[in-house]
Parts: C-alpha cells; sequence; structure tokens
C-alpha cells in the first residue's frame, strides 16, 4: 500500500499533534563501528543544545538502529511540526555537518553528497555566519527530502500517549507544577491556600 504524503507528517503516520519518520538507510560495507561513534557524537551534539532550540525545530525524539549484522541503519524521529519546516529547521538548529557525519557511512550518502554539491557545497549548508544561510538552506532541502522519503517506511500503527500535548505545553506543566510544590512547602502560604477558589488546584496536587 502506497502511503499519502500530507503537509503535516510528509509520508509518516500522526497521533495528535505528533508524527513519525522511519527511514532506512544501507551502511557501507565495513563502517559499522564508524557510524556507531557517529550516531553516538549526533545524540551528544542534540544534548549540547539549548532546549528552547530543540523544542523549536519540533523535536519529540530520535533515535538510530543498527540492525542486520551492521548492514542496515534505521532513523526514527517523532516530531510535532510540518514536515517540510521539521528537516528545514533541523538543519538550521543542528547543524548539517552532526547530519552528515553519520550519513556519510551509508551507501545513501552518494546521493546525498550529489545534493550537497548542487546546493553549494558543505559550507553553504553548514557556515551559518553567512548571510544566504537560511534561506540557502530553506530553498535547497526539497532533494533531501526526496531521498529521506524515498527511504522511509509508513509505521503499520502509531500511538503517543502525549500526542495531544505539544513540548512547550508540557515544559510549561512542568514549570508550573514546581512553582506550585514550591508554594506547597513554604508555610507562609498556608493562609492564602486555604481559600475556597484553590480547592481545584489543590485536589490536582494532592492527586
Amino acid at each position: 500500500m502506497t502511503a499519502t504524503l500530507t503537509k503535516k507528517a510528509g509520508k509518516g503516520r500522526t497521533d495528535g499533534v505528533v508524527s513519525e519518520l522511519a527511514t532506512y538507510f544501507t551502511v557501507k560495507a565495513g563502517h559499522e563501528e564508524e557510524l556507531r561513534a557517529a550516531v553516538q557524537r549526533f545524540v551528544e551534539e542534540l544534548r549540547r543544545q539549548d532546549p528552547a532550540q530543540t523544542i523549536k525545530t519540533g523535536l519529540r525524539d530520535t533515535r538510530h538502529v543498527i540492525f542486520d549484522g551492521g548492514k542496515r541503519l534505521l532513523w526514527a524521529t517523532t516530531f510535532e511540526t510540518e514536515w517540510d519546516p521539521y528537516v528545514d529547521d533541523a538543519i538550521l538548529t543542528v547543524g548539517f555537518e552532526h547530519f552528515a557525519d553519520w550519513l556519510q557511512h551509508t551507501t545513501e550518502w552518494d546521493d546525498l553528497f550529489a545534493w550537497v554539491q548542487e546546493a553549494g557545497g558543505m559550507e553553504a549548508l553548514t557556515d551559518m555566519e553567512r548571510e544566504d544561510f537560511a534561506e540557502n538552506v530553506r530553498n535547497s532541502t526539497a532533494r533531501l527530502k526526496k531521498i529521506l522519503q524515498d527511504g522511509q517506511e509508513q509505521a503499520a500503527s502509531y500511538f503517543n500517549p502525549l500526542g495531544p500535548l505539544t513540548m512547550p505545553q508540557v515544559v510549561k506543566a512542568q514549570q508550573v507544577n514546581d512553582a506550585f510544590q514550591e508554594v506547597l512547602d513554604n508555610p507562609a502560604a498556608e493562609e492564602a491556600l486555604s481559600h475556597p477558589a484553590l480547592k481545584p488546584l489543590l485536589a490536582q496536587a494532592a492527586a
């Protein structure tokens, strides 16, 4: 069955605000260990990023799975923005060089490298100081998206328990909860918290 492309999820499925992407690559012979090191560097780079900037891209999670005796690679990620801006913003925020670090160990890299050359070379896609950097990335990613979708398989089914909520909503809820717990721990707040209007809030805190 052929997957229908949508503006929200591309070729993937959606649950609430969250969409899934699962793209399969072929690992170059003899490159398994280098690939393992590269995907670990990729995750470490994501951890170094400002969380607010990472959330801005729409990223919910990402993982790499090397399987079939080191011959195949699955890149699976979920996101809550639309497909086109998700890919663009990932390159703009994370940096294409961090994607190229692991992609170069796949046979699909040859096609990707041709796209890089057409886009003006690695400098055009990685030099964030260039005045035309953002515009160049957004104007040149159509082929990259096609390469990703050519290797993509739509999930047979998909469920995300936090699908109705965006990451900013989740983060805000945690911040509000932390602030409220701080109030609850303050003896000086006892009188104010006894007001009837705060009963629903206290009930939630006690649940």
